[in-house]
């Protein structure tokens, strides 16, 4: 989007600054003032409404990117960021409508190709999403966005050969250091590297501890590799709950032959074992209150 800076405030040229620095509060907060000096200035507006949408607040956002489009500023980069914030808002129709919109205005812009896709992958339909990203990244190779989604994409056909292709390949174009460390994160997260995980999401959140994707995973994190949940990962090695009493049975059988006096003890044992897979959930929330309960006092 085409702006004249030298002619633009203090308060806006710091808003974009702070903007730019993903400093989403300063930005809004200096940004305010410069729509207090020209209410009609659309540039501030559609900062503006992008800070909101980074701050999470998707209907004040949505509002502001209405008022941007009823000042007449109808440009494919404002009709996509509607379709980014209507996608926020899980409003998928309208969403789509507006990326459609967007390309109408400029079919050769890889972003806007970029963000339709997240949508289809949101949605579900990931043969188009694979088609747009295909086009996106015919326009730019190297275009982060869709280097990003194609990442999501190949997280869902848990593709890991191209997953770990994606990673790299966003690695070198992403210049946000809180994205790249999540990202890793992620990957790890998902192939069952916890270690590796909780590093780099630890300094994704440390950059921004606001951020509740991050802060998901984490918890995710200390959730699965506590001690509570040690049996449960075992079965999950063994195949799963099935294959763990299957195994449980054929192990109470072979006592039966090769140590008959010890059969009730293994039952018994292999029983509770099991049951406590089911129950370890409960037992994990007991365990995580009472830590709680006993930090606060």
């Amino acid at each position: 989007m085409e702006m004249d800076r030298a002619e633009k405030s203090v308060n806006y040229r710091l808003g974009l600054h702070y903007y730019n620095m993903n400093r989403y509060q300063q930005a809004k907060e200096h940004l305010e003032k410069a729509l207090a000096e020209d209410p009609n200035d659309t540039d501030a507006l559609f900062w503006m409404s992008y800070s909101e949408y980074y701050l999470k607040n998707y209907e004040e956002a949505h509002r502001l990117c209405k008022d941007i489009i009823q000042k007449g500023m109808m440009t494919e980069n404002v009709y996509e960021l509607l379709g980014v914030i209507l996608t926020a808002e899980q409003k998928w129709y309208e969403a789509e409508q507006a990326f459609l919109h967007a390309i109408s205005l400029n079919p050769v812009e890889a972003d806007v190709i970029a963000n339709y896709a997240y949508l289809m992958i949101k949605t579900g339909h990931l043969k188009k999403a694979k088609m747009l990203l295909a086009e996106a990244k015919r326009l730019d190779s190297m275009n982060s966005l869709a280097i990003h989604c194609q990442f999501y994409l190949d997280l869902i056909h848990n593709k890991k050969k191209q997953q770990q292709e994606s990673l790299m390949a966003y690695i070198q174009v992403a210049d946000d250091e809180r994205v790249k460390f999540q990202k890793i994160g992620e990957a790890a997260y998902f192939r069952g590297d916890y270690r590796i995980a909780k590093e780099n999401l630890i300094q994704a959140f440390l950059l921004d501890p606001n951020n509740s994707r991050v802060k998901e995973l984490l918890d995710s994190i200390d959730r699965i590799t506590h001690i509570v949940f040690l049996p449960n990962r075992i079965v999950r090695k063994l195949g799963g709950t099935l294959v763990a009493w299957v195994l449980s049975l054929a192990l109470i059988i072979l006592t039966i032959f090769i140590a008959r006096p010890y059969v009730r003890d293994v039952a018994v044992f292999l029983f509770w074992f099991n049951v406590y897979t089911w129950i370890s959930p409960f037992i994990y929330n007991l365990v995580t209150k009472a830590g709680v309960q006993r930090e606060e006092n």
